[in-house]
């Protein structure tokens, strides 16, 4: 089984920070192959003249989804050593609202805008001195905001528990979200800017088949790896 940093707490060591500095690097790599060392690029979603970043992102998060569901029912992961982010929704919606208006502005996330510094973009760099100013804005003036950073504090919560579905049915359903949104994304590129150069090509079908039928078998799959070790969950 494998075990993670944070579960061996291991996270503030050595080994931890050398892992991380190689996932960080590598993770930084492959954004900058994908294109996303490009403040146009990325702000062009905005505007549906290049539908990248949601085609990728929706990509990762739905196959991170899958296989850890896959992992976590095959023995391979021990749910109990990953880390699961609490729900605060008053404060996660005015973050994710700042968030995206700075991202609108700006052209950057943190994460690409290292990227972007990195390659040598100017207005990256600018961006990370931004983020860090509103860091220290946001230490110093913590008293004040502190009712809003626990607004809402719901714990730990996932959402097929809150829509009352179980898990592989959230999951399939998410996953018919995503593909739509993949095949949506293709025909906005082709009308507004006249690329969606995967529309309607085989890539685009085998890879949405690939996506619905393995979302499809954590029906049968995670049932019967449940039956078989003992702990059929009622939620599920």
């Amino acid at each position: 089984m494998i075990e993670s940093l944070y579960g061996s707490d291991m996270l503030n060591t050595p080994k931890g920070f050398l892992l991380a500095y190689i996932i960080g690097v590598s993770f930084g790599w492959v954004l900058e192959r994908a294109g996303f060392g490009s403040s146009r690029r990325l702000s062009a979603i905005f505007y549906f003249r290049d539908m990248t970043v949601l085609k990728v992102m929706f990509t990762a998060v739905i196959t991170a989804m899958i296989g850890l569901i896959y992992c976590i029912n095959l023995g391979i992961i021990d749910p109990a050593g990953l880390y699961y982010m609490p729900s605060v929704y008053g404060a996660q919606i005015a973050g994710g609202l700042i968030f995206g208006a700075g991202f609108v502005m700006g052209g950057w996330c943190p994460g690409t805008a290292a990227v972007g510094m990195a390659s040598g973009k100017i207005d990256a760099f600018l961006f990370i001195v931004g983020s860090f100013a509103g860091s220290i804005l946001f230490n110093e003036s913590f008293s004040l905001i502190k009712p809003l950073y626990t607004m809402g504090d719901s714990g730990v919560s996932f959402a097929y528990s809150a829509l009352g579905m179980s898990q592989p049915a959230f999951a399939f359903l998410f996953t018919l979200v995503a593909v739509a949104c993949f095949w949506g994304s293709e025909y906005v590129e082709r009308a507004v800017s006249g690329t969606g150069e995967y529309l309607g090509t085989p890539f685009l079908k085998a890879f949405s088949l690939a996506l619905v039928s393995c979302a499809a078998m954590l029906f049968v799959f995670t049932g019967s790896a449940r039956e078989a070790s003992g702990e059929m969950d009622p939620g599920s």
